[in-house]
């Protein structure tokens, strides 16, 4: 009678073990991808652009843009575009503005803007006449994602800094 009890203990052991490796074996299928690509800047006097183009693997996220331009007497406007190749649940943008009071060796951050849109293969927002500082370097950076179901693919832009007028 003993032997049946630790052979019914043994095997109700290695029976939950099992059940505990089945369970660290389920995997998430929800995925955040960073696409690679490459950079355009386009710069003039009073503008700056960082447009990314997705070269490899990208499902759903084919280009990002962001900038700034300087809107004069202390004033600055600041926008961004996401791309997809297909409609998507999401397709987002966010523009974050930094400034420099050290001639653009640091920035910090002084503004945030997040646009989305449901259902669509694109996505743009922009900010205008925002205040700021005359003389000092501002730059913008952008965050761009699609999302398709469980599938998040993003990257980001970063503009070069421009002096404020």
């Amino acid at each position: 009678m003993v032997n049946k009890k630790k052979i019914f203990l043994i095997i109700l052991g290695l029976l939950a073990m099992g059940n505990l490796w089945t369970i660290s074996g389920i995997k998430v299928y929800a995925e955040e991808t960073t696409i690679p690509g490459y950079h355009e800047y386009i710069v003039t006097e009073n503008e700056s652009i960082d447009h990314w183009y997705g070269i490899a693997k990208g499902t759903y996220l084919k280009e990002g843009i962001c900038g700034i331009k300087d809107a004069g007497k202390g004033k600055v406007s600041v926008s961004g575009t996401t791309f997809a190749h297909v409609v998507c649940d999401a397709v987002r943008v966010s523009v974050h503005l930094d400034e420099s009071s050290d001639g653009g060796k640091s920035f910090g951050q002084i503004g945030s803007y997040y646009f989305s849109r449901e259902n669509a293969s694109s996505c743009y927002g922009n900010k205008t006449d925002i205040s700021v500082t005359s003389g000092w370097y501002y730059m913008a950076r952008g965050g761009h994602s699609a999302t398709k179901g469980s599938d998040t693919e993003m990257t980001t832009t970063q503009s070069r800094a421009l002096k404020c007028s």
